[in-house]
């Protein structure tokens, strides 16, 4: 609510007597003091004419004793508070536009509470500024509200030019809608999402349920287009306010929560993140791509309007403080498609994690049992809380394990259990019956009995590997050199074995032989599947690295899983689907699970080459130098060009293939005028290795296996794009 000059716009009736206002919203003390609440509003545009009125024309300048004189006559004269016919046609009937957004259900409109009377809309744990008050009665809701610095105190975002109020930023609306013109388009993709992904991290029905509302709601938008400002602001109001689920909500009602009438940027901006996924993990000639006027939609300019749609989208929610449900699944998405777009090293990749914790925190769904009791939170919005929280959590351990940090999210401060391992259309049912004949049919764990393959099934899979990699990820980066070391790594390693052999056996890679696992499953499953098998022996991976720091004796073992992963990695691009989602995924399953273990052996060969020394018993030379020149070859052509590892996939490919041209080209040297041999042995290796052209910003690569991934752990690849 700041004027082109940066001070604080006025309410009309303080603007117009000329008096101080405190720029209070919706209405200001001053107007309350004097009675005419009803009149004081904040103009966007005060010194607007009604289309037909002429300029004024300039007056003659006076002299400034005839200034003065005028001002002392005309002195206690106040001005009339009578709106001016711009401020009644552009500001007054806006609600009546407002209103005209297409009525909820009946049902939604008696569930919705009114958000005057709302609680506060971000969680406070135990040991918050409010808890000792907390005990004996509800807190009041002023005791919770938010600085008025925080949602109109924020820097603009564009151009200090840029028109808008405390309620919006007309030209960031504007423009967030613009993207929206092709929402059919849009809709397509977001359906076909929920058929493709086979693990999503929000439940299909309660998105797709939105979308014809949310196209009404874009055609009626369309249709206001000469008076659009009203509906960006409350668009806006919507978003500032809590999004409180009544206990009693159908799952078909939810949307209506953020439809039509309470419609939320964040709802926007989640529909194009899940459009811009869709679109990423589809090929350029798929027919999702042809409008229905025949026109051809550009691939990769569409994703890149879609991602900067989305930020801008964020950017509007957080400068207005949004924090609920809808909020951290636009976040989390909008991570999953920068990371797919830009690539993993990505720094925007890191810092969107943290928005998206922070965010999942301040709303509380980390917490379950502590915060609410299972009558006050519907089980579909309980099941849809689990899945998100363990679809973040496995994602900050991998983010974490990749760039060797600290994770963000930490398990001993969360009650929130696994997913109940049903359907979607189960858990999004509005059928108590239904629901309840399913769940009776788990085990005590939570697990289905009937050996199918659900969206949560490996949901519930992932976030037991998270588990293990954080404490993992602990005792690795805490630098701890004690003496009980080598135990707790053991106890680790315990425990992640006993975790996988406790899952359940149709979910298991290593229960298959190479061939059923793609001829008996889906392309779908049998990636899934896969992808948490080489996140099992990648996390086994890790430990046993670690044990390696402090003893040589794991070193077998070590090099035993490393090549377990490589070749299980191979199989996977030798008996893939040729679908081009599937492919995608490729580059992903390279970089996280493929190229450590593969680095790890390409040195380790070399050093035995060197030393004339025997590899340990536990892998075979052949088989060594067989699996890396297959994955040189693959990673050369399998990874898809648009994908955004591509490049770092690449670089770390030609290292491999230096240290292997390395070996296969060394030349035993002559023993003969030699005292030590050390000497001729080195200088037989050649400098071919030691001469590879370095990256801006990286360390000289060193030869040791260990030391390798340590350089790994640590180089710079964050000059890959920059913004």
């Amino acid at each position: 609510m700041f004027r082109r000059n940066g001070k604080p716009r006025s309410c009309e009736p303080c603007r117009i007597s000329k008096i101080r206002c405190d720029h209070a919203t919706p209405t200001c003390e001053k107007c309350k003091t004097r009675g005419i609440t009803e009149q004081c509003f904040y103009h966007p545009a005060p010194m607007t004419r009604p289309p037909g009125v002429p300029r004024k024309k300039p007056e003659p300048r006076r002299r400034a004793g005839e200034v003065r004189q005028n001002a002392t006559r005309d002195h206690g004269a106040r001005p009339s508070l009578s709106l001016s016919p711009t401020a009644l046609r552009n500001d007054v009937g806006a609600p009546g536009i407002v209103n005209a957004w297409p009525t909820p259900p009946e049902s939604a409109t008696r569930t919705t509470q009114n958000m005057s009377e709302a609680a506060r809309s971000f969680y406070l744990g135990s040991t918050s500024y409010a808890s000792v008050f907390a005990g004996e009665e509800p807190l009041p809701n002023s005791l919770h509200e938010q600085p008025l610095s925080s949602t109109n105190g924020m820097p603009t975002i564009m151009a200090s030019g840029l028109e808008g109020t405390s309620h919006c930023r007309m030209s960031i609306g504007s423009l967030v809608l613009s993207k929206c013109k092709q929402f059919r388009f849009m809709e397509r993709l977001v359906r076909a999402y929920f058929k493709i992904n086979s693990m999503p991290a929000l439940i299909g029905p309660l998105v797709t349920s939105a979308l014809p509302q949310m196209l009404s709601d874009l055609d009626y938008i369309t249709s206001q287009s000469g008076n659009i400002y009203p509906l960006l602001a409350e668009i806006t109001k919507n978003s500032c306010q809590p999004l409180k689920v009544p206990p009693t909500m159908l799952p078909s009602e939810f949307h209506t929560l953020w439809t039509g009438p309470n419609l939320r940027w964040e709802a926007l901006g989640l529909i194009m993140a899940l459009a811009a996924s869709c679109a990423q993990f589809s090929a350029p000639d798929d027919p999702l791509f042809t409008l229905e006027n025949g026109d051809r939609v550009n691939k990769d300019e569409f994703i890149e309007d879609m991602i900067h749609a989305t930020n801008d989208c964020i950017t509007l929610c957080q400068i207005h403080g949004a924090v609920n449900d809808i909020m951290v699944w636009l976040l989390y998405n909008n991570l999953l498609v920068q990371s797919n777009f830009y690539g993993d090293n990505y720094h925007g990749v890191w810092r969107r994690n943290g928005d998206t914790i922070s965010a999942l925190h301040a709303e509380g769904i980390h917490c379950e049992n502590a915060v609410v009791t299972p009558s006050e939170e519907p089980l579909f919005l309980r099941e849809s809380r689990r899945r998100i929280y363990a679809a973040v959590y496995r994602s900050d351990k991998s983010l974490a394990d990749f760039f060797g940090r600290p994770p963000m999210i930490h398990r001993r401060y969360s009650d929130r259990g696994l997913p109940l391992d049903i359907d979607d259309e189960i858990a999004a049912s509005d059928d108590t019956a239904m629901v309840n004949e399913a769940i009776s049919k788990l085990d005590n764990d939570g697990w289905a009995t009937d050996n199918q393959i659900r969206s949560a099934s490996w949901i519930r899979l992932r976030v037991k590997l998270g588990h293990v990699k954080e404490r993992f990820l602990e005792a690795s980066l805490a630098g701890k050199k004690d003496a009980f070391m080598i135990e707790d790594i053991e106890a680790i390693r315990e425990e992640h074995q006993k975790n996988w052999e406790t899952s359940p056996a149709h979910l298991k890679y290593d229960t298959y032989d190479n061939e059923s696992v793609w001829r008996t499953l889906e392309p779908n499953a049998a990636l899934r599947m896969i992808s948490a098998y080489l996140d099992h022996l990648h996390a086994g991976f890790q430990i046993q690295r670690l044990l390696h720091r402090h003893t040589q004796t794991a070193l077998p073992a070590l090099l035993e899983i490393a090549m377990n992963l490589l070749s299980t990695a191979l199989i996977f691009n030798k008996s893939r689907s040729k679908e081009y989602h599937v492919q995608r995924h490729f580059a992903t399953l390279v970089l996280f699970y493929c190229l450590p273990s593969a680095g790890v052996l390409a040195l380790e060969l070399r050093r035995c080459t060197l030393e004339n020394k025997p590899l340990p018993s536990t892998v075979s030379r052949a088989d060594i130098i067989r699996n890396l020149s297959v994955l040189i070859s693959c990673v050369e052509w399998a990874i898809v060009p648009d994908d955004g590892n591509h490049r770092l996939c690449a670089e770390l490919n030609k290292m491999i293939a230096l240290v292997l041209d390395e070996v296969l080209n060394y030349q035993p040297p002559s023993n003969e005028g030699q005292d030590d041999g050390a000497p001729a042995v080195l200088g037989g290796v050649g400098a071919g290795f030691f001469d590879i052209p370095m990256i801006d910003g990286m360390e000289p690569i060193p030869t040791e296996s260990e030391d390798f991934l340590t350089w790994l752990d640590n180089a710079n690849w964050n000059n890959t794009y920059l913004f």
